[in-house]
């Protein structure tokens, strides 16, 4: 066997790895000899068929991929003692994409071997970002109580009025698009106005229960079902029923409900101190992201793309028992979001990308710090645990000698310490802003 190795980036080692024709042969040999204890060869007993004859009552294919593996399987556990002797250790399995294999004749695959990450840190201390500082308006506590009173609105029957913007109704509705013979029939549903297509709305304005109409529209572009995206139906509707949300009063019931305040005021004064934590939370993971960005900026960093990989692959694992939870297919997700596969698992392996440099870095500097735990202090974090009712005494008794559980709780004050360090070390200049959907998209990690 021969192994010709090349490193053709700090974190991946490709081998060359042959075996010639001599070897190959007696793998398939080999093989022929496992697979003829089974065979059921007329005139032979198990085991004692010769391979000529075993030819003829054995799959080719099966033998040739019991072959590869075995020729694989042991070809690469001998590079791998080499490697070792030269003090190299693969961080992963390695990808291998073997060629096709003849008996009889040399072969000659590829082995991609990813090796541990490296990191070299720039400047990490001394730093300084800008840490916005986010007010609660009025408007906000205002906005806040006006989604908690949605929340709580009933729904009364309305028989004295046409339909009105923000009514439920219920109705038999036909749908007739253009182009189909035989149109389904009509099937009675719950419509919520504000939730249809374009002009939907519009055309039911002012219906009575009982009236019934017919009007024409078109599916819009980006419509969720994509064969209906673009094209005319002829919609018809007969109205059964109308029903108006009813919010709740904003009085003192109210308030009792929400937030278990006896006054209107102070929900708000409760409110306020919610919203004030929730933005000072927001302001800390936004000013920590910005310093760790900072420190991945200045620092050079090498790791095999199967850390990229594993990151999408458990990404998609997470998004698929989303999907089947939600009852809606991998090809829903992706029209609603109006993007390809491709699209959207590019887009995944940048933010993984993202996420492994972040945490490598972490670890660097968690190394480089001396960061670490030590098993008073994560016993001492179970007994917090318990103490603030965040687990019960029974998962206590579980959780607390479990190496699993003690490792999630070890990372965890890790982390903390790390956050207290980069604070500790950095400046953060307050910076008041404005809050908006992109500033909250900011946090990344």
């Amino acid at each position: 066997m021969q192994v010709n190795a090349q490193q053709t980036d700090p974190c991946t080692l490709v081998l060359d790895i042959t075996l010639d024709a001599e070897q190959v042969s007696r793998a398939f040999d080999g093989v022929y000899r496992e697979f003829s204890r089974y065979a059921n060869v007329p005139g032979f007993r198990p085991g004692k068929a010769p391979r000529a004859v075993l030819e003829r009552y054995i799959d080719r294919e099966r033998v040739r991929e019991r072959t590869l593996e075995k020729l694989v399987g042991d070809s690469y556990a001998k590079a791998l003692k080499e490697l070792e002797e030269q003090n190299i250790t693969p961080y992963r399995n390695p990808d291998i994409q073997p060629p096709d294999l003849e008996d009889k004749q040399p072969f000659t695959y590829k082995a991609v071997v990813p090796l541990e990450p490296q990191v070299t840190l720039g400047e990490y201390k001394g730093l300084t970002v800008e840490k916005p500082i986010f007010a609660v308006t009025d408007a906000m506590i205002d906005e806040r109580i006006q989604r908690l009173r949605d929340d709580r609105a009933r729904l009364e029957r309305v028989t004295d009025r046409g339909v009105q913007a923000g009514d439920v109704l219920i109705a038999d509705v036909q749908v007739a698009q253009e182009g189909e013979e035989n149109p389904a029939p009509s099937r009675r549903q719950l419509i919520q106005t504000g939730n249809n297509i374009p002009g939907f709305d519009e055309a039911i304005m002012g219906m009575s229960a009982g009236e019934e109409r017919t009007f024409t529209l078109t599916y819009p572009e980006d419509f969720t079902e994509e064969e209906r995206r673009g094209k005319k139906a002829t919609f018809t509707v007969k109205l059964h029923s109308i029903s108006a949300r009813k919010l709740p009063d904003l009085d003192g019931e109210f308030a009792k409900q929400a937030a278990g305040v006896e006054t209107v005021e102070d929900l708000r004064i409760v409110l306020r101190e919610r919203m004030e934590a929730e933005l000072t939370r927001l302001s800390d993971q936004l000013a920590e992201q910005r310093v760790l960005q900072e420190i991945v900026n200045r620092a050079t960093i090498h790791f095999p793309q199967v850390l990229v990989r594993e990151e999408v692959e458990e990404n998609l694992r997470q998004l698929a028992n989303d999907l089947r939870q939600a009852g809606m297919t991998y090809q829903q997700f992706l029209e609603q979001s109006g993007k390809t596969a491709e699209e959207h698992q590019a887009q995944l392996a940048a933010q993984a990308e993202v996420r492994v440099r972040t945490l490598l870095v972490l670890h660097r500097i968690a190394v480089q710090e001396n960061l670490q735990v030590t098993d008073e202090q994560i016993d001492a974090e179970f007994d917090r645990m318990l103490n603030e009712g965040r687990i019960t005494e029974e998962q206590y008794d579980t959780y607390q000698p479990e190496a699993q559980r003690r490792l999630q709780v070890a990372n965890a004050l890790i982390q903390q310490q790390l956050h207290d360090f980069l604070f500790a070390h950095n400046t953060f200049t307050p910076v008041e802003q404005d809050l908006s959907p992109e500033t909250e998209n900011e946090v990344t990690v």
